[in-house]
This record gives structure tokens, C-alpha cells and sequence, in this order.
């Protein structure tokens, strides 16, 4: 393959890379069509009586709040400084004005598994009005009780990061068995303006819903998988006994749910139960005004509800029998350590693409090298170095054929130009001429191609890396977002320019052209919208790349300029004509358009059969 050919189809792969990772190709923001009504459970509120009392519990890195009403969180502020924008401390509950939303809720009515007669379910409510029994800086016991029930919650902070544990235990006081069929639940609510995507970023704020499988495995469901038509595929929207029909469900057991973004998380964790594993469901509930607007983008306000809940079997409880639940909370950030405290596989919630294996290394190094030096901007740029130098030997064959392709250059313009109105003629004399000096441009490409997944995992991690949120380096207030002086960018396409300008280049000179400028200015567009931790990155990369460029060339130079030349390889003098290699490491010009065509000819058989019908 001709290497400008190459080159534009790399080119077209990153581009396609940089669509599908930014932007929404398929975008739904346009659609017209609404989800199906029963995709929103109409729910059997009890009426509220007075103002609900709030209970409050603090760790030394939340403070949670706890009301009467539904016995489910109404506010979780992270307390560290690294998660206070502008003083304020990060809230993680989206929905505070609706109980059945909030993290945490219970609900013993699931209608999927609703027994034949309404009276038989063990409450006559899906949100109650709990009463607030006792509490202290640690646990907050809540009770309800009718003439069919006796409900007790508790939520208590459990000395781990950002975990909190609910128990419900449930006792039968008729005098006839009464079914309950118990959902944990949690919804994070985000308007569709503060989720999406910005040109060449993904949002970090962009959240999607996920189940976490026995032994690990993550299934992550986005926005693009709710859609109107999406419902029909039985297959996918399954009605089973605790499904109505509207929520995805995973195959397996699930024994966490959760609703993330890149740096958060509100995660539910199955803890215990009488009767075996939930199954974990999840929903996005696309909220919009479809009577007053036309299309759902039309809607300033349009937003959507990220749902998530474990679904436990339905029990029958005989008269006078109990059962009880115990279900973690994992709200705050997707700190590394703090996710595998709390066990139930939780570190599968960092999503690293498809590179993951790869990016769990890199990880691990990032954080090892930050305990050293203790500061997040240089650990990126001691990562960046280690990584540029154990790739280096992947990068010395395609410097070399560069240098390679840039002595045959002479040459190659004279075929050009001598089979300007043949391409395939052209074509086969190249591939003449390379062979004869034993040079293949796809050598040089493909240990490229081979670090490629290295680059994109790197990428990923810095992409989505909550160690960087907040973090100040340098003149940046944080590195988890883009440079606010738009300086980095620009020194970042200098760099690359220079780069540019110092590759030995033997391509046509709108491709060398296209490579010297434009690539430099797209790169120096990519960083505007980019975070400043991903600038750094770039920024040691690129200027690691030039003093390897200049490592290889002298080596080049020293081994081949100065010890004579390696046999079958061209000498080009200054005037460009080719000369004849000898032995001595001396050459004689050629001289006569005779010669030179005849050099040509030799070149390719099908220059000559070419000349031969002229």
C-alpha cells in the first residue's frame, strides 16, 4: 500500500474514532416519538400529615440526610475540599421533592409480581409516612405500622468511604397470609442540557444506568438503548415475574445497580435476603413536554430520570412471620480504594473502554508513581515518559523507513512524473523500486498500529480518572477541566508543529502540506474542549516523540553517512539525481536523458512494456 494511502486512512480512523467518542452519531435529541405511558408506574401514594422530620448522619466524608417521608435520602454532601465548587459542598441527590426517586427507597409493591387480589399485598402503599423512632450521628431508625404490618428501616453510616447500609425487616400482624414483593431503588435526575456532550468532550456528567453481575461483569445501558421502538424487542424488554415489561434486566443475578456518570456514582449493593439474589433493573425515563413541544431538543427543560433497583422474589409471610433485608448504598465518588472497600465488585463501575485491560495497568502506575511524588500533574508526566520509552523499540522502524522513503524521494517524483497518466503503471514501479532497496512502508506503520490500544487506554484513564477532579497544577485550577487560558492548546500545537516540521517526510505535497498544518491545528482545536490533565499528556508525549526523532536520525546518520553506504541503498546528491553505489562508498553520475530512461525502465517491467506500445 502506497503510504499516503496509509496515511489517509489513518487519518479516516481517527476521525471515526474522535465521532463515535465525542459526539452522538445517532443522536436522539431530535426525536419526536415519547417512551410508552406504562413506562411510569403510577404509584399509590399515602397522603402526608405535617411538615417529615429529617435525621442527619456524618462520616468524615458525608453528611447525609434522612426524611420521614418515604425513609429514603433527601441530600448526601461530600465534605472533603476536593468536591466543594466555589465553597459549596457536592450534593449527589438529584430528587429530594420525590420520595419514591430518592436513594435508598424501599417499596414492597413491585407490580410485576402483584398477587390476584389487591388486598393481599402486605402494604396498601408504595411511598409511607415513616416516623422518626431515634437516631444519633450514626444510624437513623424509622418505623410504620398498620393493622396489616410492622416495618422497621434503619440506615447507619458503616465506617467505610461513602457507604451507607439499609435494614428493613418485615413482620405479617394479620391473620392471613400477605404477599410483598420488595424493591431497593435509586434515581439519579439530570436535564438533558447538563448531560450532553460538548464538541470534542465527552461530558462528565453524562450518565447512564449499569448492573454489576455476579463475577464482575458490567452491563452498561445508555440513552440511545431506552428509545420508543426499543420497547417492542421482547427480547430485551422482557416480561418475567418481577418485570413489568418497561425495565431492562440482566440475565443473571445482579448484585449491584447503579447510576453513574464518569466521576460519581449512586450505587445500590445486595447485601442479604430470605429468599436468594435480586435481579438488577434498570430504566431511563425520558421527561419532556411533548404537548407544547414538537421534538424533545425543542425543550429547555427536557431532562431524564436514571434509574436503577434490585428486585427481590415475592414472599409470602404467614401470620405473625418476618423477613428482613440489608441492601449497601455507595454514594460519592469513583475513588479507586474507596470502591474496593466496600467490596460487591464495585471497581467494575470505572468504565475504561475497550482497552480496559490495559488501562487497569496504567492505573495502578498512576497511582503507585502519585504516592511518590505527590503531585497528580507530575505523575502524568512520569506515566507519559515511562510509557513513550518502553514503546520507543515500536517506534525506531517507523523512523527509519521514513528516512528511508525520504532518499528515494528523488526517484519516486521522477516516476510520478513519468507515469502521471498511468496510476497503476505508477503503482508497480514503485513497489519495484522499494524492493529493490528493500523498503516497506507497512514495516514501519504496523509496530505503530500494534501501541495503538496502549495510546487509547492512556487516553481512557485520563478521560475518566476522579483522582484528577479539582485538582490544580501549574496554572490550571483543575485538571479534570480544560484550560481556562486556552494557553495549553496552542503550546501543545506548536510542539506538534515542530514535530511535524522535523519528520522526515516522502509524501505528495498536499499530503506533507495537509501533515505540516492542518494536523497541528486540528490537534490544537481538540485540546480547547479537552481536560488539562489529558493537555499535560499530549504535551510530553509530543516532545518526546521530537527527541526520539532526533535519537534515531543521528544514529542513522552516524552508522550510514559516515561508514559508507549499506549496499542497495541510493545516494542522492544535491542536485537530486541518483547515484550508482560502488563498492568504495563513492558514485558517478549519470548523465544523458538515455540513461535516465533506461534507469527508469529497469525500474519496472511495466514501464518498459509501457514504453515499448509508446
Amino acid at each position: 500500500m502506497e503510504r499516503g494511502g496509509l496515511v489517509r486512512w489513518l487519518l479516516l480512523g481517527a476521525g471515526i474514532f474522535f465521532l463515535i467518542t465525542f459526539f452522538d452519531p445517532f443522536g436522539n435529541g431530535d426525536r419526536a416519538e415519547t417512551q410508552p405511558p406504562a413506562l411510569h408506574q403510577a404509584l399509590k401514594v399515602q397522603q402526608a400529615s405535617g411538615k417529615p422530620q429529617v435525621c442527619k448522619l456524618w462520616s468524615d466524608r458525608l453528611e447525609a440526610t434522612i426524611s420521614e417521608r418515604g425513609a429514603s435520602l433527601v441530600g448526601l454532601k461530600l465534605l472533603q475540599h476536593k468536591y466543594r465548587k466555589g465553597g459549596t459542598p457536592t450534593d449527589l441527590v438529584t430528587t429530594p421533592d420525590h420520595p419514591q426517586y430518592n436513594p435508598l427507597h424501599v417499596s414492597l409493591r413491585n407490580p410485576a409480581a402483584a398477587p390476584k387480589r389487591a388486598e393481599d399485598w402486605q402494604v396498601d402503599f408504595d411511598v409511607l409516612n415513616w416516623q422518626l423512632k431515634r437516631h444519633d450521628a450514626k444510624s437513623c431508625d424509622f418505623e410504620y405500622q398498620d393493622d396489616k404490618v410492622q416495618l422497621q428501616k434503619r440506615i447507619e453510616v458503616t465506617g467505610k468511604p461513602y457507604e451507607l447500609l439499609a435494614s428493613v425487616s418485615i413482620k405479617n400482624l394479620a391473620q392471613r397470609p400477605l404477599t410483598h414483593a420488595l424493591t431497593f431503588d435509586t434515581t439519579d435526575f439530570h436535564r438533558d442540557a447538563d448531560v450532553e456532550n460538548h464538541m470534542f468532550r465527552v461530558n462528565p456528567l453524562h450518565t447512564h444506568v449499569e448492573c454489576i453481575l455476579e463475577g464482575g461483569h458490567a452491563d452498561r445501558r445508555r440513552v440511545e438503548d431506552f428509545e420508543p421502538k426499543d420497547f417492542q424487542d421482547a427480547e430485551v424488554f422482557r416480561r418475567t415475574p418481577l418485570n413489568t415489561g418497561y425495565w431492562f434486566e440482566s440475565n443473571g443475578p445482579g448484585s449491584v445497580g447503579a447510576a453513574s456518570n464518569a466521576y460519581f456514582t449512586n450505587a445500590l449493593a445486595a447485601v442479604q435476603s430470605p429468599k436468594g439474589a435480586p435481579k438488577c433493573q434498570v430504566q431511563i425515563y425520558e421527561l419532556w413536554d411533548d404537548a407544547r413541544y414538537k421534538s424533545r431538543s425543542a425543550d429547555p427543560q427536557a431532562g431524564a430520570l436514571y434509574r436503577a433497583r434490585l428486585a427481590y422474589a415475592p414472599i409470602e409471610l404467614a401470620p405473625g412471620a418476618s423477613a428482613s433485608y440489608k441492601v449497601g448504598g455507595y454514594l460519592g465518588p469513583k475513588e479507586r480504594d474507596s470502591l474496593a472497600a466496600s467490596g460487591h465488585d464495585l471497581e467494575q463501575l470505572i468504565d475504561l473502554g475497550w482497552f480496559a485491560s490495559i488501562a487497569k495497568i496504567l492505573v495502578s502506575f498512576l497511582l503507585t508513581v502519585h504516592s511518590w511524588v505527590g503531585t497528580w500533574g507530575l505523575a502524568i508526566i512520569v506515566l507519559t515518559v515511562c510509557a513513550r520509552t518502553l514503546l520507543f523499540p515500536l517506534s525506531i522502524p517507523s523512523i527509519k523507513s521514513m528516512i528511508k522513503m525520504r532518499e528515494l524521494k528523488p526517484e519516486i517524483d521522477k516516476l510520478n512524473e513519468k507515469f502521471k497518466d498511468d496510476p497503476q503503471a505508477k503503482g508497480l514501479a514503485q513497489m519495484e523500486l522499494w524492493k529493490k532497496h528493500k523498503v516497506n512502508p507497512l514495516k514501519g506503520c504496523l509496530p505503530q498500529l500494534a501501541a495503538m490500544p496502549v495510546w487509547f487506554a492512556l487516553y481512557t484513564t485520563l478521560q475518566t480518572a476522579v483522582e484528577l477532579y479539582n485538582i490544580p497544577f501549574l496554572w490550571f485550577p483543575d485538571l479534570s477541566q480544560p484550560d481556562p487560558y486556552y494557553l495549553l492548546p496552542f503550546i501543545i500545537g506548536a510542539v506538534y508543529f515542530v514535530q511535524q516540521k522535523m519528520m522526515p517526510m516522502q509524501m505528495d505535497p498536499a499530503q506533507q502540506k495537509m501533515m505540516t498544518y492542518f494536523m497541528p491545528g486540528m490537534f490544537t482545536v481538540f485540546m480547547l474542549f479537552l481536560p488539562a490533565g489529558l493537555g499535560v499528556y499530549m504535551f510530553t508525549n509530543s516532545l518526546l516523540g521530537i527527541v526520539q526523532q532526533q535519537v534515531v536520525e543521528r544514529y542513522v546518520k552516524r552508522t550510514t553517512g559516515k561508514g559508507g553506504d549499506t549496499p542497495n541503498q541510493s545516494i542522492i546528491d544535491t542536485t537530486g539525481e541518483p547515484v550508482e553505489p560502488k563498492a568504495s562508498g563513492k558514485g558517478k553520475r549519470r548523465k544523458g536523458k538515455a540513461r535516465d530512461d533506461k534507469n527508469d525502465a529497469n525500474l519496472s517491467p511495466t514501464a518498459s512494456l509501457t514504453e515499448r506500445k509508446a
